[in-house]
């Protein structure tokens, strides 16, 4: 076993934000936060171990703080073998004085959806917010080069770093502003390892510009939109010339900036209207995504989507009754390049209802159904999608308090429905899956003795055949020595059925937790589980683990 050690500083994006008004007020200088020790046992028979028999770990999380200004760490120390990629070391802050916060360091910050939208940048900003006047820039790096990780050895895929930097410029409040923001970022070849003339990975560009609206009038009523269209080039060296006469808006944008052959241009939107009032909402929304819409100020796009959408709320008899709903339909293939346009009806149902103090059921609903249909003549049948999704999930509840106990019992049951209603296709796609739950807890008020227990089942129907397991759990904690002393007990036993034969999984295991003094603790825990085949092919084996721990806050 190779031996490893990580050792991890962090600060989170949202670590530090301190308004330097208090400054003369704050103590110069505190340290708070835990410290952690763990060190884990481990034993296997009858299979290959799936972990090293002993590790330990040393973890901690000290905030210092410098006139009241927070610097939150976070570090592990670890000896076992890892496959991490990149071992990072990540610091940020956000101080602010009165209407201006100036950041730092590694941060995460969202100036639009299409922008900048929660991608974590390294580098430095500002947002100053003076009255109504919303401002913001930041700029640095967004991703650093990959080439070869040295934890492992083993070659990763070459990737270049990429900096950029964003802005925004608006006017308003939260209720009500508009707002326009832009994102230029590029991969830099400084940093690369590999031959840039024969990589297949090639420097991009990327220009987005998005705007933001929001407004609200007669007290209730909302309009919000906003939108994004976003230039990215796959290629900044390509020498593939650009032909400007297939879309004026390349071609207007290619007199503002460098555009090649490798250049597209992408466009996104959403907007809609609403009312809101104390107990009862409603809106309307349409969003709208093109094919391979990208932004690299953002993770994530959902992209070749356009959707309308109404979603009520409602809150009635004095908040005991809560009531969510969305209903919409969403068709992909916006721009007719597919050979088929699939549409999907997304309909949803939340609802809670306490009765009374005593007795309340949760319950929810939510259909999904899918139809492709054909845009080019021949497609054959079994290469369109024609499926509904419907799941329904009904938990209700009953506590029963008095002086000498609490009683809780929670009923709860989910189906889970794919139907594919194509004849060529539907035998191996229809899925049905049924889970149900019972669970009793009672808490004796003046022992402190808790005890629970549990029944379950679940059927999974699949083309294969049937899956099914059927179980129950028991459990009990109790307390001692003026609540030093916490000892616990959580065990499970399951029969499983399988179109390969039956198998079953006992678990049985234990806690302890001691606090000898206020910021100390002291924990203890053991787990045993024994799988056992009783038809079929396959071996039974067992595992077994134990692990100590100490705990100290300051």
């Amino acid at each position: 076993m190779l031996k490893r050690i990580l050792l991890i500083l962090f600060i989170p994006a949202w670590g530090l934000a301190q308004d330097l008004e208090t400054l003369g007020s704050q103590k110069p200088f505190t340290v708070n936060g835990s410290l952690d020790v763990r060190a884990i046992g481990y034993s296997v028979n009858g299979i290959a171990a799936r972990r090293s028999p002993f590790m330990y770990m040393i973890s901690g999380s000290p905030v210092f703080s410098v006139y009241g200004i927070s610097i939150p760490l976070y570090f592990t120390y670890s000896e076992q073998e890892r496959s991490f990629r990149q071992p990072f070391n990540q610091f940020g802050m956000s101080p602010t004085y009165k209407w201006a916060t100036l950041h730092a360091g590694y941060r995460n910050l969202t100036f639009s959806p299409y922008t900048l939208a929660g991608h974590t940048l390294l580098g430095a900003g500002a947002e100053l917010n003076p009255g109504k006047l919303r401002l913001g820039f930041m700029v640095g790096r967004l991703n650093r080069a990959t080439t070869v990780d040295t934890t492992t050895g083993m070659v990763q895929p070459y990737s270049f770093s990429r900096h950029g930097y964003a802005g925004k410029i608006g006017f308003g409040t939260d209720d009500n502003h508009f707002d326009l923001s832009f994102l230029s970022a590029k991969d830099r070849e400084k940093d690369f390892k590999g031959d840039l003339e024969t990589s297949e990975v090639r420097p991009a560009a990327n220009t987005v510009l998005g705007g933001d609206l929001k407004l609200t009038f007669a007290g209730r009523f909302f309009i919000f939109a906003d939108g994004g269209i976003s230039v990215y080039t796959g290629d900044r060296y390509s020498t593939v010339a650009l032909f400007t006469d297939s879309a004026r808006i390349i071609k207007t944008i290619s007199r503002l900036m460098p555009l090649n052959g490798t250049s597209e241009y992408y466009i996104a939107y959403s907007g809609g209207l609403g009312y809101k009032e104390k107990n009862f909402s409603l809106k309307a929304a349409y969003r709208y995504v093109d094919p391979e819409f990208r932004s690299m100020g953002a993770y994530y796009f959902q992209n070749d989507i356009k959707n309308l959408t109404v979603s009520p709320t409602l809150n009635v008899l004095n908040g005991k009754l809560r009531l969510m709903a969305s209903i919409g339909i969403q068709d992909d293939n916006t721009k007719k390049q597919k050979q088929a346009t699939t549409r999907r009806v997304i309909g949803l149902t939340n609802l809670s209802w306490d009765f009374n103090e005593k007795l309340g059921l949760d319950a929810s609903y939510t259909n999904f159904s899918s139809n492709s249909e054909p845009v080019v003549a021949l497609v054959q049948n079994k290469y369109l999608l024609t499926q509904t999704t419907a799941n329904i999930s009904i938990s209700p509840r009953l506590v029963l308090a008095n002086a000498r106990n609490t009683q809780m019992i929670l009923l709860s049951y989910n189906n889970s429905n794919l139907k594919d209603v194509n004849e060529e296709t539907q035998i191996q796609n229809n899925i049905n899956s049924t889970v149900a739950l019972l669970n009793y807890n009672i808490t004796l008020n003046q022992s402190g003795l808790t005890l629970m227990s549990g029944l379950n089942y679940t059927i999974n129907k699949i083309a294969e055949g049937d899956i099914d397991n059927k179980g129950f759990s028991l459990g009990a904690s109790k307390a001692f020595l003026k609540n030093k002393l916490q000892v616990g007990t959580n065990n499970s036993y399951v029969l499983s059925t399988l179109p390969q034969g039956k198998s079953n999984v006992l678990s049985l295991g234990g806690t302890a937790s001691y606090r000898p003094l206020a910021k100390h603790r002291v924990n203890l825990r053991v787990n045993s589980l024994k799988y056992t085949y009783e038809e079929g092919a396959g071996n039974g084996f067992s595992e077994f683990t134990a692990e100590v721990g100490y705990n100290l806050s300051f």
